[in-house]
């Protein structure tokens, strides 16, 4: 009798529905359309239904880091492309290439599977790409301005206001980042080693410094002020992210367009290309069924859903031919600006160059320290967290 009770429930165990399990911290409206698409897989494959766990986002890494290894972890899980490096080293994620072909890359922006690729590996199928743009403000701006030097044009109507031209978070690298791609510089070379002190780079931190010498820029600004500048009619454009909305006051007329080119350089201002994606656990149960959401939940229909309801960036080529997501003129404003962007890369390295960097920023706004010497400092102290002092 035992025998028989423990063969019946060995056979139900098999018959419950096998789920993919899949972590994400999204919240809101990105949250709504995450669910809208799993129902949509989960209606197809009711015997492989995926079950989503929301994740505080500021525990997630760490919870993946350690899950995961021990076989604790999720089947796929939504982050950033900023770890990839790490999770790669460390066989916490796995490469998909193998399940990717020509067709399901080239359904996506370039510089979005870009950003999924670390050491030579595919390792996720983007959902969103952020980057800055240009807001501006239509009152105060008729056009917005195409290159560097009609940006700085707008300053003298704007002084006399009492406002800047432009304002942004000028003391951190991610808000600087387009004016350093633009000059040229950059901060990690191919091969993920550093490469910060190049004389371009110091020319980018020069001009950075003259946008506030000519009273273009403020002197230093984070988002609040940032925000606060334009809706008071105090700063004529804005360069932020698709977040920015949220911060715009109602009544104030405002549009947003794809970042300048650089006058002195001729290359377009190109801030870095963040992007979320689905990534796989090396421990998935089923990696061929866990490929198969993947592909869904970054499917064109999929994507069109998160367009219309979350808003999101999405980097499928194709969502932007549906009639409502064509029509709407913030998401093809950050379309278009994908064209002009820097994948952020996935090397470890990149995640000790930020404090460094945004102190440098602070001195050189400040005129307290010179662009030349200060991206030698800035690289000495980088690579002094990676290898030791010199």
């Amino acid at each position: 009798m035992k025998r028989a009770l423990l063969l019946l429930a060995l056979l139900a165990a098999c018959e419950r529905p096998q789920g993919i399990l899949l972590w994400h911290a999204y919240n809101g409206a990105e949250k709504d359309a995450l669910e809208e698409t799993a129902a949509t897989w989960n209606a197809a494959h009711p015997d492989h239904p995926l079950q989503l766990v929301a994740v505080p986002y500021g525990a997630f890494a760490d919870k993946l880091t350690s899950a995961i290894p021990g076989g604790n972890g999720p089947d796929l899980f939504i982050y950033p492309q900023d770890r990839i490096g790490d999770w790669a080293t460390a066989g916490v994620i796995e490469p998909i290439e193998f399940w990717v072909d020509d067709a399901r890359a080239d359904a996506f922006v370039p510089a979005a599977t870009s950003a999924m690729v670390h050491e030579g590996s595919l390792y996720g199928l983007p959902l969103a790409t952020k980057s800055l743009a240009l807001f501006y403000r239509t009152d105060l701006v008729a056009n917005p301005p195409t290159t560097t030097d009609e940006l700085l044009a707008l300053t003298p109507a704007m002084r006399q206001r009492a406002g800047y031209a432009v304002a942004y978070a000028n003391a951190d690298l991610y808000g600087h980042a387009p004016w350093l791609h633009g000059f040229g510089g950059h901060v990690l070379a191919a091969d993920g080693t550093v490469d910060i002190a190049t004389p371009e780079a110091a020319r980018a931190m020069e001009f950075a410094r003259s946008l506030v010498v000519a009273g273009a820029a403020p002197a230093q600004a984070e988002g609040p002020l940032v925000a606060t500048l334009f809706n008071e009619g105090k700063a004529a454009t804005v360069i932020s992210g698709p977040w920015f909305v949220a911060d715009i006051a109602d009544g104030v007329p405002w549009a947003v367009a794809t970042l300048p080119k650089v006058s002195a350089t001729g290359e377009w201002a190109s801030p870095f290309l963040g992007a979320e994606a689905v990534l796989m656990s090396a421990r998935a149960k089923d990696k061929d069924l866990a490929f198969e959401a993947m592909a869904a939940l970054t499917s064109d229909a999929s994507a069109i859903v998160r367009a219309k309801r979350a808003r999101q960036v999405v980097p499928n080529l194709a969502a932007y031919n549906d009639p409502a997501v064509k029509s709407d003129k913030v998401l093809a404003a950050f379309r278009a600006q994908l064209a002009h962007t820097v994948p952020m890369p996935t090397a470890p390295a990149m995640r000790m160059v930020w404090t460094p960097y945004k102190t440098a920023l602070v001195e050189i706004l400040a005129g307290r320290a010179q662009p030349a010497d200060t991206v030698q400092s800035v690289e000495r102290e980088v690579e002094s967290y990676l290898t030791g002092p010199r």
